[in-house]
């Protein structure tokens, strides 16, 4: 019997640095139509922590370039201030009034709803308004 080898003479293991990694989720958030008589379900890629505030901080952050030549809008003041955890209910950044008007009442609710979470002010609908 012959054996051959490829002439490589055995080493022992190399070890490299972490291999990287990206966290990257789908996010859910809710927008008032064109015609403002409904919601719209959008999701957005996001990379990153996500907990439960991350949505609801996406859905203050504002409509996309995309979401504007859709015609969306959204019925939330714009902000890059956060919302805030405590426990399983978030709460709004501060100067932030609670929703008043329905549909914004609806998109946080629903937005909230996607992420498992509840809304300090903004009292529980039921599910079927959310598409």
């Amino acid at each position: 019997m012959t054996l051959t080898a490829c002439g490589i003479r055995p080493t022992s293991i190399l070890t490299g640095a972490e291999a990287p990694t990206v966290s990257s989720h789908t996010l859910t958030i809710y927008l008032v139509t064109p015609q403002r008589d409904g919601l719209v379900r959008r999701t957005r890629d996001y990379t990153g922590t996500v907990d439960i505030t991350t949505a609801m901080n996406v859905l203050l952050a504002g409509l996309t370039d995309e979401e504007k030549k859709l015609g969306l809008v959204t019925e939330l003041p714009t902000t890059n201030d956060k919302a805030v955890a405590v426990l399983n209910v978030i709460v709004m950044p501060e100067g932030i009034e609670p929703p008043t008007s329905k549909w914004a009442v609806f998109q946080v609710h629903c937005t909230a709803l996607a992420s498992r979470a509840k809304v300090a002010g903004v009292e529980s609908l039921p599910d079927e308004n959310c598409p």
